[in-house]
């Protein structure tokens, strides 16, 4: 008896010293939306989170997003103008350095663009096609994946516009194509069903064989193998919003791909752009028994436990329990 009581006592404390684990990461957070225009703060967005967040015809950053680690993209030693986010750089330079290895040298167009920008742009192509037409081809200010900082417009080093003919069909195009989810880098506005240059309902976006957007080589290779869009696959796995309420879905968000050393910079708060129209979402309730977290249960029955068994322990060691 004395055996047995010490030996729960050492598994008691041993449950003790187990640490305890969180939640699981959601997955699957909702079904993707249909394509409408709207103002929706997407979330996440603070600027960690850089790898699965998510813009798109509802979907904005709004127009204090800037981010916080800029730097040229020549420091990834490719050719062109502008900025691009220093998490992207280290597999910018890799992919620079295969595509030209292959014969097929790339170059930067167009890389990070400010909501002001943004603005500019937006009402240039609406002064010529007008809102509708021009929504389908450019991304209203605050929706364009260029202002995350992540995403660059690509040519042919040394060719012509990419913006002329299909891209994809050119060498450089075709590599990019094949071969940069490999690198991290993946193509947002694929061609729609059918094949259709002028729209998609996965994008909700015209096709653009030269617009490439930086998610990191761990998401950029789930979201190749899934065969889904950027688009499809954030809304599906890690978008924390209501498409219908505007408000945060209150659960928990995954953990993203690393960020360099934090700037000093104010993140965007999380609050909704627009006033919801529908009752919020009420917090989902407390999992486990009698309403308590599982650690909190967890660690209640070892304390329920060490109370019953220490006595018991106690008296076997003075001779009081007999065998």
């Amino acid at each position: 008896m004395r055996s047995r009581a010490l030996a729960a006592l050492v598994l008691g404390s041993a449950l003790l010293a187990v640490p305890l684990t969180a939640p699981s990461p959601v997955d699957a957070v909702g079904p993707l939306p249909e394509c409408r225009l709207a103002d929706i703060l997407t979330v996440p967005r603070d600027y960690d989170n850089w790898s699965i967040t998510l813009v798109d015809w509802l979907l904005s950053v709004g127009e204090d997003y800037v981010p916080p680690d800029l730097v040229p993209v020549s420091d990834a030693g490719i050719t062109g103008p502008g900025l691009i986010r220093a998490v992207a750089i280290a597999d910018l330079a890799a992919m620079t350095e295969a595509a030209a290895a292959a014969g097929t040298p790339i170059a930067v167009n167009s890389p990070y663009r400010s909501y002001q920008e943004q603005v500019a742009s937006f009402n240039g192509w609406v002064g010529v096609d007008g809102y509708d037409i021009a929504s389908t081809y450019s991304q209203r200010p605050g929706h364009s994946e260029h202002q995350l900082g992540l995403t660059i417009d690509f040519m042919t080093k040394g060719g012509g516009s990419a913006l002329q003919g299909d891209w994809a069909t050119t060498p450089s195009g075709a590599w990019m194509a094949e071969h940069a989810w490999e690198f991290g880098w993946l193509m947002s506005y694929p061609k729609g069903a059918g094949g259709s240059y002028e729209w998609s309902d996965a994008s909700c976006f015209h096709y653009e064989p030269w617009h490439y957007r930086y998610l990191g080589r761990e998401i950029a290779a789930a979201v190749h193998e899934s065969g889904l869009t950027i688009r499809e696959y954030l809304w599906t796995h890690f978008t924390m919003v209501d498409p219908t309420t505007g408000l945060p879905i209150p659960t928990a968000t995954p953990t993203p791909s690393p960020t360099p050393t934090p700037s000093p910079r104010v993140s965007p708060t999380a609050s909704p752009s627009a006033t919801p129209s529908h009752t919020p979402m009420s917090p989902s309730p407390a999992g486990g028994w009698l309403g308590l977290d599982p650690p909190v249960v967890a660690v209640v029955f070892v304390l329920i436990g060490l109370l019953i068994l220490t006595p018991i322990a106690l008296a076997a060691r003075r001779g009081l329990i007999r065998r």
